[in-house]
């Protein structure tokens, strides 16, 4: 376990994938949020696509790819990566579920 900080890592792409999540995770967090309570479904759509395509490849990075790999990073981001791939079903279900009740509101304001 290395306890020297910044002096002695050599792993260089971790600060660069640190900084991605940093910058992104509050972005995905809030289009989540907002897409849920006022039930927007593209913003919704966005957090999806954030999850998949930014989210879980850091998990996965952080998971597998770094040099020193220790078992706490490895049950963190497990966990990390289960929550996500959760939160995408939940998502996509929360999407279909507004989309369905958007579209029965909109049939049944088109018959009076």
């Amino acid at each position: 376990m290395k306890t020297n900080g910044a002096r002695k890592d050599f792993d260089d792409i971790r600060p660069i994938m640190i900084s991605i999540f940093m910058v992104f995770e509050p972005v995905r967090l809030y289009a989540g949020v907002v897409g849920n309570l006022r039930e927007k479904v593209p913003v919704l759509m966005g957090f999806v696509a954030l999850s998949l395509f930014v989210t879980v490849p850091l998990f996965a990075y952080f998971w597998y790819g770094q040099e020193q790999v220790t078992a706490f990073d490895k049950a963190l981001n497990t966990f990390a990566l289960i929550l996500t791939v959760a939160e995408v079903f939940t998502g996509v279900n929360a999407a279909r579920k507004i989309l369905a009740s958007q579209s029965l509101a909109f049939f049944m304001a088109a018959e009076e």
